[in-house]
């Protein structure tokens, strides 16, 4: 796959091959990032370089340059980042706007008010559930 990145780099402008990598790579990365970005970091690192290569690739910078510099010349976060950004939304749409929610998250979280029945300032939270071991801690619910 990268090679036909590698082929196209001097032939196209900047701009496209921005628009490229966000039409054609972009979603591909964005799709249920809440659920997969929860894996071992061993399995999540070789999508973390795989996408640093294609962006040094794509701005035929080399291997040296600063893999911060390189999302923001593309104007986009890094992986963990944008995880971590895509968690904050699925709670902003929980809280705020349920209608947009996918069915699967429709009742994924608790809020405190169901929980105890006190007016407390934290009332209309999110509740966290305390948990224990490494693998509860990875979970979406916990994360979000």
């Amino acid at each position: 796959m990268l090679a036909y990145f590698i082929k196209i780099r001097s032939k196209l402008p900047l701009s496209i091959l921005r628009n490229i990598f966000f039409a054609f790579v972009y979603p591909h990365i964005l799709y249920g990032i809440e659920i997969y970005a929860n894996t071992s970091s061993i399995h999540f690192k070789k999508l973390i370089t795989l996408n640093n290569k294609l962006l040094r690739i794509l701005q035929n910078k080399p291997y040296i340059f600063p893999v911060k510099d390189l999302y923001h010349n593309f104007d986009t976060l890094a992986i963990p980042e944008l995880h971590i950004y895509q968690l904050l939304i699925l709670v902003h749409e929980f809280l705020h706007h349920k209608y947009l929610l996918r069915t699967a998250f429709a009742n994924y979280f608790t809020i405190n008010s169901a929980v105890h029945l006190y007016n407390t300032r934290v009332r209309e939270n999110v509740h966290i559930d305390s948990v224990s071991t490494n693998y509860c801690k990875r979970t979406v619910r916990y994360k979000s």
